[in-house]
């Protein structure tokens, strides 16, 4: 897949009831956003679409892959990425501007683009640290070499005195 295109879910074509749709996220996926915070990625989508009137639950699950950085060594690493989110979207009348969950549709719209929320689900399940112990590759350790210059440069940081302000000194007495 390589259009927004092909990320619009018509839905005004559904019967009431569930539909399901899949779709493969590759690196294209990722080069449709400008500045991406991925780059690269292997995932597979399973929506879970439950039409009803004027109403419909979207339920999202993906896994796969992603390429990140190591936090520690800044090495490439496959991390895996496994979620389950769910969306609301709601006909009105007069639409509403979204908040959270719900997104707000006109009665003359007649698909809805998954591209923005399938993006977001994906950043947002990456953790806070990515390390090459959480790697796809259980095998992977962090690179020696950045390690030992890590270490290094603590080393060296750990020996120069900051200076201080006189001032500072003087109130520092106070509290002694």
């Amino acid at each position: 897949m390589s259009s927004l295109k092909d990320y619009n879910i018509d839905f005004v074509k559904l019967k009431l009831g569930h539909h399901d749709f899949n779709f493969k996220i590759d690196d294209s996926f990722f080069r449709l956003k400008v500045n991406s915070l991925i780059e690269s990625g292997n995932l597979i989508v399973h929506i879970l679409l439950d039409k009803k009137e004027r109403l419909m639950n979207l339920n999202f699950n993906f896994e796969g892959t992603i390429q990140t950085e190591c936090d520690t060594c800044l090495d490439i690493i496959d991390l895996p990425i496994k979620g389950n989110e769910s969306i609301v979207l709601k006909i009105e009348e007069t639409p509403k501007e979204s908040d959270g969950e719900i997104i707000y549709l006109g009665p003359n719209d007649i698909s809805f683009n998954v591209y923005d929320s399938i993006y977001e689900f994906i950043c947002i399940s990456k953790p806070m640290t990515k390390t090459c112990s959480e790697s796809a590759d259980t095998k992977k350790k962090c690179n020696p070499q950045m390690l030992k210059y890590l270490s290094e440069s603590k080393d060296e940081n750990s020996n120069i005195e900051t200076p201080t302000d006189p001032r500072w000194d003087k109130l520092k007495k106070i509290i002694e």
